[in-house]
């Protein structure tokens, strides 16, 4: 797999785990991975901590670092209900590029097909509160694009690869999706390996959460006509009516940065 070059905008986000892994003599594209599960994680009320987290107290306030310099990077990509941008693809295919793992390299569907893709589909009736599935989501671009000129709808996700899927569920997250990302072969739908519920609660709270969903809430979801939410007009933080659908401002993941749960054993108590 030739190396990947990444886009100027994200090059300060891959700089940050790039110095952090080879700091530690870790793996960038393990590194990365750990970084969306810190993501998920943070924005999941209620989640017990990680049981497999291995980062120490210090090393956990470079993630924080991370977390900050991505929700900027959005902040300044997002102009309006329109934009949308995905920096996580990027960044994956350049990590992978470079790393020992580039044999599970992976070339994402490019920006433009997808807005592309979504106007050849598109209709003067817009309507809301139906399904819209991309059964090889990688990053999450095609729901992504649908969303952004097709707001209020019930989005899916589907892939074979985790690392594609927890992108998706941040980037669906940051972007005022609602919906849920399933990890499995989507050509077998009775397989199912893990899967996360996306703001589930938005319209009524204004806040992007998270929920892991079992195999139990999967196959209910399966049977379900249309969205399993009311998709409808929600409020700003400031209790200002919005356009309908919209998604929530940015500054509303400030809110949710006190959930995150992690080790917080002294230094000295962990196995050397």
């Amino acid at each position: 797999m030739a190396k990947y070059e990444t886009p100027p905008p994200v090059r300060p986000l891959e700089k940050l785990i790039t110095d952090f892994s080879y700091t530690n003599g870790l793996d960038p594209v393990n590194v990365f991975n750990d970084f969306l599960t810190y993501i998920i994680h943070g924005f999941s009320p209620g989640a017990p901590p990680l049981q497999s987290w291995k980062y120490k107290r210090q090393q956990n306030m470079k993630f924080m670092q991370m977390l900050t310099g991505w929700v900027r990077l959005m902040a300044s990509r997002i102009k309006d209900d329109t934009s949308w941008y995905d920096p996580f693809g990027d960044l994956y295919m350049a990590l992978v590029s470079k790393s020992a793992q580039q044999s599970q390299g992976q070339f994402f569907t490019p920006v433009h097909i997808c807005d592309l893709m979504v106007l050849c589909t598109q209709t003067e009736e817009k309507k809301t509160g139906q399904r819209m599935g991309d059964p090889t989501c990688g990053s999450g671009r095609l729901l992504l694009a649908y969303h952004a000129r097709n707001p209020g709808n019930y989005l899916i996700g589907e892939d074979i690869n985790r690392t594609c899927c927890l992108m998706t569920v941040c980037n669906m997250l940051i972007h005022g999706c609602v919906g849920e990302v399933i990890c499995h072969d989507s050509l077998n739908p009775g397989n199912f390996v893990d899967g996360w519920k996306v703001n589930p609660m938005l319209a009524w709270t204004g806040i992007p959460t998270i929920k892991r969903m079992n195999m139990e809430e999967y196959r209910a979801g399966r049977n379900l006509p249309a969205s399993p939410y009311i998709i409808r007009k929600t409020m700003s933080a400031g209790g200002r009516k919005r356009k309908a659908d919209s998604p929530p401002p940015l500054q509303t993941f400030s809110r949710c940065n006190n959930d995150i749960k992690y080790d917080t054993k002294p230094d000295h108590q962990h196995e050397k």
